[in-house]
């Protein structure tokens, strides 16, 4: 069944807590996690979350922003733009339908988060409404330290299983004044892998440093002041040691959108895989038999899509000491390979969600 899609933070505590204790999926945009394509027959009732959208406080002097989880990411991306800021760990999966929940339960960074950190880093308080109904808050609408357990932390990458996602607040960045992206296409993985090692280790200062597995293209971009971007480019050029193209603008933007994981089919699995810089050749080596592999945030961080099935991609995960998040596909939020330790996880879900709800 589905439950009337609400419209406020009110009627989603409501929804929630009339519900209970049955079992509850959360439905965003489907862009990280298809919608069921029948409701009806679903095995929990499914809450609609689309409807709770909008921006409830933006202080662009302060870059703060306060938005609703069913926002749009692109319409939050759009407010922002209008004040020459930006979402600074660039998100890889902002088409017109995702949303802002599922991008904070989802946990995925783009390019940016190499010089920036990721989604977790610019969280700075949310709200959540646990599995009894009840409305959570953490943190705060200011960015100072805090101390302690921070559910706005926890929440980022929980796969909507610690409750559902009210709003969210977060830090904003100024836009650049200007970008520029370096990009080497090597002849084989073994010449691109070369490159990206250079470059991760020539001191560059670079906003973003990728890798493309299949097409062997490493894409390194440079951001900041106009008038040092010329001098700042030749540096990563003569770094590089390859020949290479240069992109800006339209032509820049169309890079990175074509180079983003949100263009691999939606049949299968999108994997994270955290992983050592030093270690990236070797780990691709493993990886790249299960499916096409790019690395992000200077080798920090694969991503696998695979069309096996996830017993088989856990298994050689596990084989090689490794661990990964499903965060694109029909089972978004699944662990796979090796399992941290689980037992402060389950005192936090046990109390957000008692009576092991939300699926």
């Amino acid at each position: 069944m589905t439950i009337a899609g609400p419209s406020t933070i009110e009627s989603l505590v409501e929804a929630v807590a009339q519900s209970a204790p049955a079992p509850l999926a959360i439905a965003g945009g489907g862009t990280s996690r298809p919608r069921p394509a029948d409701a009806a027959h679903h095995p929990c009732a499914v809450l609609d979350t689309r409807a709770v959208a909008g921006i409830t406080a933006y202080d662009p002097a302060e870059c703060v922003v306060t938005v609703l989880a069913g926002t749009p990411v692109q319409h939050l991306a759009d407010a922002l733009a209008a004040h020459g800021q930006y979402l600074p760990w660039d998100p890889p999966i902002a088409g017109a339908d995702a949303t802002v929940g599922g991008m904070i339960a989802t946990g995925v960074s783009g390019p940016g988060r190499h010089r920036y950190g990721g989604v977790r880093d610019f969280v700075i308080g949310a709200r959540v409404v646990d599995g009894r109904g009840r409305l959570v808050a953490s943190g705060g609408q200011v960015v100072k330290n805090a101390a302690g357990f921070l559910l706005h932390h926890a929440l980022v990458g929980s796969g909507g299983r610690l409750g559902v996602i009210a709003d969210v607040s977060l830090k904003v960045f100024p836009r650049p004044e200007a970008t520029r992206t370096i990009v080497v296409r090597g002849d084989s993985l073994a010449a691109a892998l070369e490159a990206h090692e250079r470059l991760r280790l020539a001191n560059l200062d670079l906003d973003a440093l990728d890798l493309d597995g299949p097409s062997a293209t490493v894409s390194a971009r440079l951001a900041g002041a106009a008038d040092a971007l010329d001098a700042r480019a030749a540096r990563t050029i003569a770094a590089a040691g390859h020949a290479v193209e240069t992109h800006t603008g339209d032509a820049e933007a169309q890079h990175w959108h074509t180079h983003s994981i949100a263009w691999w089919p939606r049949e299968g699995a999108t994997v994270k895989v955290p992983v050592t810089p030093s270690r990236l050749a070797s780990i691709l080596a493993v990886l790249a038999p299960l499916g096409p592999c790019r690395a992000s945030a200077g080798g920090a961080v694969v991503y696998l899509h695979s069309a096996q099935p996830l017993e088989a991609v856990g298994a050689v995960l596990l084989a090689h000491h490794l661990t990964g998040a499903v965060v694109r596909g029909a089972e978004a939020g699944r662990r796979l390979g090796v399992q941290p330790s689980p037992a402060f996880a389950d005192r936090v879900r046990a109390t957000l969600d008692p009576d092991g709800r939300f699926r």
